[in-house]
Protein backbone atom coordinates (compact mmCIF):
# COMPACT_ATOMS: atom_id res chain seq x y z
CA UNK A 1 0.00 0.00 0.00
CA UNK A 2 1.11 3.43 -1.05
CA UNK A 3 0.39 6.96 -0.52
CA UNK A 4 0.38 8.21 -4.53
CA UNK A 5 -0.33 12.40 -3.13
CA UNK A 6 -0.43 14.40 -0.13
CA UNK A 7 -1.22 17.95 -0.97
CA UNK A 8 -3.15 20.95 0.22
CA UNK A 9 -5.55 21.21 -2.30
CA UNK A 10 -8.25 24.10 -2.62
CA UNK A 11 -10.64 22.83 -6.06
CA UNK A 12 -12.90 25.78 -7.31
CA UNK A 13 -16.46 23.45 -6.56
CA UNK A 14 -15.29 21.86 -3.46
CA UNK A 15 -13.82 22.71 0.32
CA UNK A 16 -10.04 23.10 0.40
CA UNK A 17 -8.03 20.83 2.88
CA UNK A 18 -5.60 18.26 2.63
CA UNK A 19 -5.91 15.87 -0.31
CA UNK A 20 -4.50 11.90 0.44
CA UNK A 21 -4.73 9.20 -2.31
CA UNK A 22 -4.28 5.88 -1.33
CA UNK A 23 -3.48 2.96 -4.03
CA UNK A 24 -3.61 -1.03 -2.23
CA UNK A 25 -4.72 -4.21 -2.47
CA UNK A 26 -8.50 -5.04 -1.89
CA UNK A 27 -7.80 -6.33 2.16
CA UNK A 28 -6.01 -2.95 2.98
CA UNK A 29 -8.25 -0.93 1.38
CA UNK A 30 -11.75 -2.35 2.42
CA UNK A 31 -10.46 -3.79 6.36
CA UNK A 32 -9.16 -0.28 7.57
CA UNK A 33 -5.62 -0.23 6.77
CA UNK A 34 -5.85 2.56 4.49
CA UNK A 35 -8.01 4.80 6.67
CA UNK A 36 -5.12 4.51 9.35
CA UNK A 37 -2.50 5.40 6.57
CA UNK A 38 -4.40 8.39 5.86
CA UNK A 39 -4.64 9.65 9.51
CA UNK A 40 -1.28 9.12 10.09
CA UNK A 41 -0.41 10.90 6.64
CA UNK A 42 -2.45 13.65 7.94
CA UNK A 43 -1.31 13.83 11.56
CA UNK A 44 2.75 13.69 10.15
CA UNK A 45 1.79 16.72 7.53
CA UNK A 46 0.41 18.87 10.03
CA UNK A 47 -3.48 18.54 9.78
CA UNK A 48 -5.83 16.69 12.46
CA UNK A 49 -6.42 13.28 11.09
CA UNK A 50 -9.12 13.03 13.93
CA UNK A 51 -11.20 15.86 13.24
CA UNK A 52 -13.48 16.72 10.54
CA UNK A 53 -12.64 14.83 6.90
CA UNK A 54 -14.30 13.06 4.24
CA UNK A 55 -13.71 9.72 2.20
CA UNK A 56 -14.53 9.06 -1.38
CA UNK A 57 -13.25 6.72 -4.55
CA UNK A 58 -11.24 8.76 -7.12
CA UNK A 59 -13.16 9.23 -10.80
CA UNK A 60 -9.99 10.61 -12.43
CA UNK A 61 -9.27 8.26 -15.78
CA UNK A 62 -5.64 6.34 -14.68
CA UNK A 63 -6.64 5.78 -10.96
CA UNK A 64 -6.45 1.87 -10.25
CA UNK A 65 -9.63 -0.01 -8.93
CA UNK A 66 -8.59 -0.58 -5.38
CA UNK A 67 -7.73 3.53 -4.90
CA UNK A 68 -9.15 5.77 -2.05
CA UNK A 69 -9.19 9.58 -1.47
CA UNK A 70 -9.25 11.42 2.11
CA UNK A 71 -9.85 15.12 2.38
CA UNK A 72 -8.84 16.76 6.06
CA UNK A 73 -10.24 19.84 6.31
CA UNK A 74 -8.60 20.95 10.00
CA UNK A 75 -5.13 22.10 10.64
CA UNK A 76 -3.68 21.29 14.04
Amino acid sequence: MKVLEAKEACPINARGGLYVLIEGTQAEIYKGEADRLAVATANRLGWNGNGKASVGIPSREGIDLYTRTYWFYEKQ
